[in-house]
């Protein structure tokens, strides 16, 4: 938590926490949602309708920023070692993931809703996109799905 903001420290340092082993279940419920196919090429393919693909952080940060999120706690998964599984109100994550996202150096952050019906994993993965290379080499997927 000493890679955020104080403020944002200390709302993150007040929720719940979820560690192994109902951790792993987590993300392994979200992987099961899509086939175990998550971060493959035939997610890709079979899942297109749930993906976008950026080549900028601040395209990506503008995407999600755009989501309505619900006044509930979701699960919040920060690709940073280990990070246990933060419970977080939905909106607060949205409004200040700009900032949540510098702070861990652009990593995979995942938020998730409780009973899994909707949620926004942003990725990161090495190589370009072609039509918008990022001549980092590194590339973000948003995968982003509600089941209502």
């Amino acid at each position: 938590m000493k890679m955020l903001p104080q403020d944002m420290s200390n709302v993150i340092e007040n929720t719940d926490l979820i560690t192994s082993p109902e951790l792993e279940k987590i993300l392994e419920t979200v992987n099961k949602k899509w086939n175990n196919e998550l971060h493959t090429h035939n997610f890709i393919i079979h899942y297109k309708n749930f993906r976008k693909e950026f080549s900028w952080e601040q395209e990506v940060i503008q995407y999600v920023q755009e989501i309505e999120m619900e006044e509930k706690e979701v699960y919040l998964f920060l690709g940073i070692l280990d990070s246990p599984i933060f419970l977080v109100n939905g909106n607060w994550v949205i409004k200040n993931f700009e900032v949540l996202w510098q702070s861990i150096n652009y990593e995979d952050v995942w938020i998730i809703a409780q009973n899994f019906n909707y949620g926004v994993l942003v990725s990161r993965y090495g190589g370009y996109l072609d039509h918008d290379p990022n001549p980092k080499e590194i590339f973000y997927a948003i995968t982003k799905w509600d089941d209502d």
